[in-house]
C-alpha cells in the first residue's frame, strides 16, 4: 500500500522556519495625480491609513474549442479584476482623506458641469506591497491607470460612541502587474524571444556569365532556350 508524501513533521519545519504571509503585514502607496497633488502636500497620510486593501485577481477568459472528440477550452485574453478593488481607509479627526477622495471624484466629473475629464489628469499608480515580520517587501503589485470609482455611504450614530469612521472606496483600474520583480529580469522577459534560423545564401552571378549576358543583350541576341526538339504549329490566317 502506498505511503502519502505529506508528513505533519515536514510542515511545522517548514512554517518554523520560513514561516508564512501574514494578513496585516501590508502597506499601500497611493500617488494621487497631480492635479489633486498639488492639494494635499501630505498625501502619504492617505496611505498610512489605509486599514483594508485586497490583493487582485487575474483570470483567463476562455471559449470551447473542438476538432475531434471532446472539446476543450482555449484562452483568448486575460481579465485584471479591472471593475474594481475596494480599500478601506480610517478617517481622520479633520476629515482630510474624505475631503481627498472627494477632490479626486470631482476631478473624474466635475459636479458643476458634468464634463468627464482627460484621463490622464485622474489616472494613477497604485502599489500594495505584502511585507514581513522586519518591514521588507516580499511582494508588491501595481494598479495601472486607477481612479475611484465610488465612496461608500459613511453612518452618522449618536449611540457609536467608541467608533470611528471609515471610508471605503472602491478603485477602479485597467490591469495590474508584479513590480517586485527586479528590473533588469523584467527587461529580459520584456524582451521578443527571436529564433534564430539559417538565412538562405545567395550566390552572385560570376563575372563570365555577367559578360556573356551583357554581350547577349547588345547584339539582341536570343538566349537559346533549348526548343530544338520540340514542334510548334502556326495557325494559318
Amino acid at each position: 500500500m502506498s505511503v502519502a508524501a505529506f508528513r505533519v513533521q515536514d510542515f511545522v519545519t517548514e512554517v518554523k522556519t520560513k514561516g508564512l504571509a501574514r494578513v496585516n503585514r501590508f502597506e499601500v502607496i497611493i500617488t494621487p495625480p497631480r492635479f489633486v497633488a498639488a492639494n494635499y502636500l501630505e498625501f502619504n497620510r492617505i496611505s498610512l491609513l489605509c486599514e483594508i486593501s485586497n490583493f487582485p485577481p487575474i483570470n483567463l477568459s476562455v471559449k470551447p474549442f473542438k476538432i475531434f472528440g471532446p472539446s476543450y477550452q482555449r484562452p483568448i485574453t486575460s481579465e485584471y479584476g479591472g471593475d474594481g478593488i475596494s480599500m478601506t481607509f480610517h478617517v481622520d479627526r479633520e476629515m482630510k482623506v474624505k475631503k481627498f477622495f472627494d477632490d479626486w471624484i470631482e476631478t473624474v466629473v466635475n459636479r458643476n458641469n458634468f464634463t468627464v475629464a482627460y484621463q490622464n489628469e485622474y489616472i494613477t499608480k497604485i502599489s500594495i506591497r505584502q511585507l514581513d515580520e522586519a518591514n521588507n517587501v516580499n511582494y508588491e503589485i501595481e494598479l495601472q491607470e486607477a481612479f475611484p470609482r465610488s465612496l461608500t455611504l459613511m453612518d452618522l450614530n449618536q449611540s457609536a460612541q467608541n467608533q470611528t469612521h471609515r471610508l471605503n472606496v472602491i478603485f477602479a483600474y485597467r490591469y495590474w502587474r508584479r513590480t517586485d520583480i527586479p528590473r533588469n529580469e523584467r527587461i529580459i522577459q520584456a524582451l521578443p524571444k527571436v529564433s534564430l534560423q539559417t538565412q538562405p545564401i545567395i550566390s552572385p552571378i560570376a563575372p563570365t556569365e555577367t559578360s556573356r549576358l551583357g554581350a547577349a543583350l547588345s547584339n539582341q541576341e536570343e538566349p537559346n532556350v533549348g526548343f530544338e526538339n520540340s514542334t510548334f504549329s502556326v495557325p494559318s490566317a
